[in-house]
């Protein structure tokens, strides 16, 4: 994911219907529009940089150790220009169905697209990587307007691991340190694993469904989210 709930402002999901103002708003001067859609549709304007609130909460700069109940040891670190090649690597390993699942169609120009999600004037990129240093999944925060996306990747060999909720977690309690009091993913009905984690975000939950496409918005209350421990599921 990384589109916004809004008509015009649709980057690469599957349509989702719903008026809002803002898509009628040019984006401020000197900010950089978001590239063409990957699965075809209109692109968006890219969103201020929303300053951090909380210094003293979690955010997605910290470096977090994540052990698997079989013992592995993972890095949950924050994810950057440098992580390109291997985010890259990644998606050639994942199947047509985890892409189709988190793009909603068929990825073009992952290159492209993959230096907008890096780029931290857009949000926030977590990546989780394994001892070796190959990147496992990758997580995305992205402002839009006074709310922010999430977005997750897990490799299909990492997935039930609870790496999903792990990034979850941690981007949330990003956006809370910026300010940022809602947040929403943008999914297909179809996508379990991602709705199950959603679910377990310990806040109110609104779901908004149509034609198969489900916005997942999250209502964050104040204080700091839980440190992110992996459990069962995406």
């Amino acid at each position: 994911m990384t589109a916004s709930r809004t008509g015009s402002e649709r980057l690469w999901h599957r349509p989702f219907r719903r008026s809002d103002p803002r898509t009628r708003c040019a984006a401020p001067d000197g900010q950089a529009a978001r590239p063409p859609a990957l699965t075809g549709g209109p692109h968006r304007q890219a969103r201020p940089h929303p300053a951090p609130a909380r210094p003293d909460a979690q955010t997605a700069e910290e470096v977090a150790r994540l052990s698997l109940p079989d013992g592995t040891e993972l890095l949950l670190r924050p994810a950057g220009p440098a992580d390109k090649a291997a985010a890259l690597a990644m998606h050639g390993r994942c199947s047509p169905t985890a892409l189709r699942l988190r793009y909603h169609g068929p990825v073009r120009d992952a290159d492209r697209y993959l230096d907008h999600l890096l780029d931290a004037r857009h949000g926030r990129s977590l990546a989780v990587t394994a001892p070796d240093g190959r990147l496992l999944a990758l997580g995305h925060l992205m402002w839009d307007d006074g709310e922010a996306e999430l977005a997750v990747l897990v490799e299909d060999a990492w997935q039930r691991h609870g790496l999903g909720l792990a990034l979850l977690r941690r981007l949330t309690a990003a956006a809370r340190a910026a300010g940022v009091g809602t947040v929403y993913a943008v999914t297909q009905a179809a996508n379990a694993a991602l709705i199950a984690a959603m679910r377990r975000l310990a806040a109110p939950l609104d779901f908004r469904a149509e034609d198969g496409t489900v916005v997942i918005t999250a209502t964050l209350a104040a204080g700091t989210a839980p440190t992110p421990t992996p459990a069962p599921g995406r």
